[in-house]
């Protein structure tokens, strides 16, 4: 390809007349995304793709109970559900500007769940050292837990599972380190505001910053970013990985919490900072929280499965009054597994989840079909069915909420340029 373009441009030149050229520095290409690309990135340094993706959602949920009571004795209902959703719908632009080392990402999100604002779910920038090391500043995922930290577009089912949600930590502000030691083995580390604190404004966090890291061994070669066997793997693909977050919180007065620790809830779905609890009349204002998760996938001729063991420590529990216990220990699992019944048209799936813990027990399990009926994973109809016993969870993302007793059922229309 030319570093330059020479385009005739001359719309009144007469018969003896030479056409004048123009320069053209960039080009508009389509690479699974579109893409503005410079000619000679050393002389214009500036680069943009845009990639956008939707899932459009229909979920019906059928009760097989009406209350649920949390542990410290508040009694809720369960309801039916039965709703059209825009689960995710997602506008990405990143590239490269001023210099080919400064990079940047923007992932702008609207859905019902967020009353159809826009919002800034990741945004920023980094410098890459070399591909042992990229520094980034912004907003991004928390790495503490592999399938978190896969893109949504790429789960098994509709969503990820409700052990991986109730676990895993979401967004926050901060700065990251990541990189390749060589082509199979990937790191990140952060430190950052939080936990949980995607949104939450400083006048609702503490002090203390969130360390979290991860890393993954693909050692029979790059796994990739499917953990479903799409590409119909010759011999076969492994993944080995693990994830550590370690995050104080506290309250500038016990009993007072602050918005951030709102994300924490005990293994019965009961909140962790709602007051009564634990102990009644007592509101738990400070803790520190460590979840360490070890992770596995595998994938071949179609065949795959993938699991990950969460352990998490709520330590150094305080509040306005006396408590029973001064530290939690929380575990859980979710195990999945698939094949292409047919190559790159038709999946089945199973998983089966869990999360224990002093305060109660619960489970899922699912099975579910896609359909790629273009035969590309760009889109995908999806349809999946969900037994719950008393879910822990309150993830609308998910359609699975704090409480729920019975059966969910979600069909799934996802297509992404």
């Amino acid at each position: 390809m030319p570093l330059v373009a020479d385009v005739p441009w001359s719309p009144e030149c007469g018969e003896n007349e030479q056409p004048k050229t123009f320069k053209l520095n960039y080009y508009v290409d389509y690479d699974r995304g579109i893409v503005i690309r410079p000619f000679d990135p050393d002389a214009h340094p500036f680069e943009l793709k845009v990639n956008g993706w939707i899932q459009f959602r229909h979920h019906a949920f059928a009760r097989s109970a009406t209350t649920w009571t949390d542990n410290a004795g508040v009694t809720r209902p369960i309801r039916n559900r039965n709703a059209f959703d825009i689960e995710r719908g997602r506008i990405v632009l990143s590239g490269f500007a001023v210099d080919q080392r400064l990079r940047y990402f923007l992932q702008l999100d609207g859905d019902t769940d967020g009353a159809h604002l826009v919002d800034f779910f990741d945004y920023w920038w980094g410098w890459k050292f070399s591909d042992l090391f990229q520094l980034q500043v912004g907003k991004r995922k928390v790495p503490g837990s592999r399938q978190w930290l896969m893109a949504a577009r790429r789960t098994r089912f509709s969503d990820r599972p409700m052990a991986n949600d109730f676990f895993r930590p979401d967004r926050t502000i901060g700065i990251f380190g990541v990189g390749q030691l060589n082509e199979v083995i990937h790191y990140e580390v952060m430190l950052g505001n939080g936990y949980s604190s995607s949104n939450v404004p400083n006048a609702d966090s503490d002090q203390q910053f969130t360390f979290a890291a991860t890393n993954y061994f693909d050692p029979w070669g790059n796994f990739g970013g499917e953990i479903v066997d799409y590409d119909y793997t010759e011999g076969a693909l492994v993944r080995f990985g693990h994830s550590f977050v370690y995050s104080p919180n506290s309250g500038d007065t016990l009993g007072i919490p602050l918005g951030e620790a709102d994300f924490v809830r005990l293994s019965d779905g009961t909140r962790l900072t709602e007051t009564g609890a634990i102990a009644p009349g007592v509101t738990i204002s400070s803790f520190d929280v460590v979840l360490y998760g070890l992770d596995f996938a595998w994938k071949s001729h179609g065949w795959s499965i993938d699991a990950e063991v969460f352990l998490r420590w709520l330590n150094q529990l305080e509040g306005n009054g006396a408590l029973p216990v001064t530290s939690l220990f929380q575990h859980g699992y979710y195990v999945e597994g698939g094949r292409f019944l047919v190559a790159k048209k038709l999946d089945f799936n199973l998983r089966y989840s869990q999360v224990s813990g002093e305060y109660g027990n619960s489970s899922e399990y699912a099975a579910g079909i896609n359909w790629y009926p273009t035969q590309s994973n760009q889109l995908k109809v999806s349809f999946d069915v969900t037994t719950l016993d008393g879910s822990p969870l309150q993830n609308r993302s998910s359609d699975i909420l704090v409480g729920d007793a019975g059966t969910l059922f979600r069909t799934q229309f996802q297509a992404e340029f």
